[in-house]
């Protein structure tokens, strides 16, 4: 146990020489809450990305998502009344409603259909830009995250990733 505080003070005091500009990630990939599932798995793939915020129409930050929630959704079966609301959305709210055939193409081809902000985390952390690189390790660590937004008057100016720090620390 002496050895593991020992090597965590090291690690602070490491990191108590770099301010969050030494490590923030400026170019920050976002995606809009209305694409579709399948846009999204599509994306992080092509950018080889794990997570990314999420942007409104109007470019509000308003949630977070990741490749977790990607194969959560894939995993699972739509319930009734995620159906039931699919079907109102396709058929409007005095339209029809769905033959079982339909119903099971809308289960087949869930990930065309449904989007971003159905599977997203709608709860965004952030720090401002001000805040220490050891505030940044300690709420990555609190809410075993693996990115924290960084924003200056609540506007989004970049990302720090928990390799991103252990890159830092790595090449020291």
């Amino acid at each position: 146990m002496g050895s593991q505080a020992l090597s965590n003070s090291t690690a602070l005091s490491e990191l108590s020489n770099f301010s969050l500009t030494d490590i923030i990630s400026k170019n920050v990939l976002t995606v809009y809450e209305g694409w579709s599932v399948k846009r999204l798995a599509s994306f992080f793939v092509k950018h080889r990305i794990s997570g990314a915020p999420v942007i409104a129409a109007d470019d509000e930050l308003v949630g977070v998502v990741t490749q977790s929630d990607v194969i959560r959704f894939e995993s699972r079966t739509p319930t009734e009344v995620e159906m039931q609301r699919l079907a109102k959305f396709y058929c409007g709210p005095y339209g029809g409603e769905l033959s079982d055939a339909e119903v099971s193409r809308l289960q087949d081809k869930a990930n065309e259909y449904c989007t971003v902000n159905s599977i997203m985390t709608h709860e965004v952390l952030s720090l401002d830009s001000s805040s220490s690189v050891s505030d940044t390790c300690s709420m990555i660590t609190k809410h075993d995250i693996h990115r924290i937004f960084i924003t200056e008057n609540n506007c989004l100016v970049g990302v720090v990733t928990a390799m991103d720090i252990l890159k830092k620390l790595s090449s020291q």
